[in-house]
């Protein structure tokens, strides 16, 4: 597997190139960048910039592994409202052409939200309206993400949506292209089931995986904790990903602490994910 962070991990001040190096040095292997409404990977920024991205990571030695983005929790392809639904459309076209840009396989797409579980003051939307509405923009989308080789990567996320392992899989199998997969992430999972029991019902539809950790206990976004101080198994979950034949880019999903103290996470959590890897050096 290889061993990456999300651009998130650092603070906005701190440029594409400032992060990819610092993630280098800190024993990453891969980088997950952003898309935003502005800044330097925005919906409008020239692909002749992305690539320039794009060699700079090469420079650092590092990969870019795929290309993420928080806009769908302002547009919601299963939105009762179809200029919504359009807008997700758009965000979501311009996300496979950023990847594309950036020589990545693979953007990380929320398909739509019933609930925003952590703002309940979104609208809500029916579910059998949400999977009708979010499986027609992915489809939408196939086409294109064929023509560029991105594979758009369903992520299971706070949406109240497709939560189980079971609706996740016949939901990546009714978009119809191969171009469709799903990216995992175990922390999401934990209040509503077993990571290692999603891995083996998704198996190979499985393109890429994010690493954090929450405690099942707490239940809110509070939740959300240190690596290996949650109660994700992570034994376990590799054992399963080894069953299903997954050996993918796993990338951390982390913020910077309030604190401020980013740097000491970055490195704690490399470590982690050393142990969790198998790569760690031990004591004689």
């Amino acid at each position: 597997m290889k061993k990456g962070i999300n651009a998130w991990a650092f603070p906005g001040e701190l440029c594409a190139r400032d992060a990819m190096k610092y993630a280098k040095a800190a024993g990453y292997e891969s980088i997950e960048l952003n898309l935003a409404d502005k800044g330097e990977i925005a919906l409008d920024t020239p692909a002749a910039e992305l690539k320039k991205l794009a060699a700079a990571a090469k420079r650092a030695g590092i990969e870019i592994s795929s290309v993420s983005t928080g806009l769908y929790w302002a547009f919601n392809m299963a939105s009762d409202d179809p200029e919504e639904r359009k807008r997700a459309g758009e965000v979501l076209s311009k996300q496979l052409e950023t990847a594309a840009a950036l020589g990545c396989d693979a953007i990380l797409v929320i398909p739509g939200s019933v609930m925003v579980a952590f703002d309940l003051s979104k609208p809500k939307v029916d579910p059998d309206a949400a999977w009708e509405r979010a499986l027609k923009g992915i489809r939408q989308a196939t086409a294109k993400a064929e023509d560029l080789g991105v594979t758009i990567c369903i992520e299971n996320v706070w949406n109240t949506f497709l939560l189980s392992a079971t609706e996740m899989r016949d939901f990546v199998d009714a978009a119809g292209s191969t171009r469709v997969g799903a990216y995992f992430d175990p922390a999401n999972t934990v209040k509503y089931g077993l990571p290692d029991q999603w891995v083996r019902v998704l198996g190979k539809r499985i393109k890429r995986v994010h690493f954090k950790d929450f405690k099942r206990n707490v239940g809110n976004l509070d939740g959300f904790v240190h690596l290996l101080d949650g109660d994700v198994n992570y034994p376990v979950l590799m054992e399963a990903f080894a069953a299903v034949g997954y050996d993918g880019y796993v990338t951390a999903e982390i913020f910077p602490p309030a604190h401020g103290l980013w740097e000491s996470q970055v490195w704690t959590t490399s470590k982690a994910m050393d142990f969790i890897l198998g790569r760690a050096k031990r004591a004689e």
